[in-house]
């Protein structure tokens, strides 16, 4: 049973969402390596939007670092198939849409080791008109 009260999520949430935004910030301003520090931390923290997995995502398989990506992709799915606060059919949609997107870095990933170029286009960055949830 979880302890927490509507006080503490919403604290969290908040504190979750301000990362994100502040992310969002550092992004515009050149400041990369802190917004990725931020999104790795709602990464952990289990955050229920899609937001820092996409972000995050976007970066490692922008740099070839297909093994962070799946990292990542790995931690949304296990977030969001655990989620409360989401209904089934969200839940379920949102999953698959990780699940589609772990499917092709691990395909990246593969055609990489053998020196052929990507099959995929990464997510845009938060500046390149990408949209999602904070």
């Amino acid at each position: 049973m979880d302890d927490r009260s509507p006080l503490d999520d919403r604290s969290t949430l908040e504190v979750q969402t301000r990362r994100n935004l502040d992310g969002m910030e550092l992004e515009r301003s050149g400041r990369l390596d802190l917004a990725l520090e931020l999104y790795e931390r709602n990464v952990e923290d289990g955050f229920e939007g899609d937001w820092p997995y996409g972000r995050l995502v976007a970066y490692y398989e922008k740099i070839g670092r297909f093994d962070e990506a799946e990292r990542v992709l790995a931690r949304a799915i296990d977030v969001f198939k655990a989620s409360k606060k989401r209904s089934a059919t969200d839940r379920r949609s949102t999953v698959q849409v990780f699940r589609n997107r772990l499917r092709l870095a691990k395909k990246a990933a593969k055609e990489a080791a053998r020196g052929k170029a990507r099959s995929f286009e990464p997510l845009p960055m938060a500046d390149e008109g990408g949209a999602s949830e904070v």
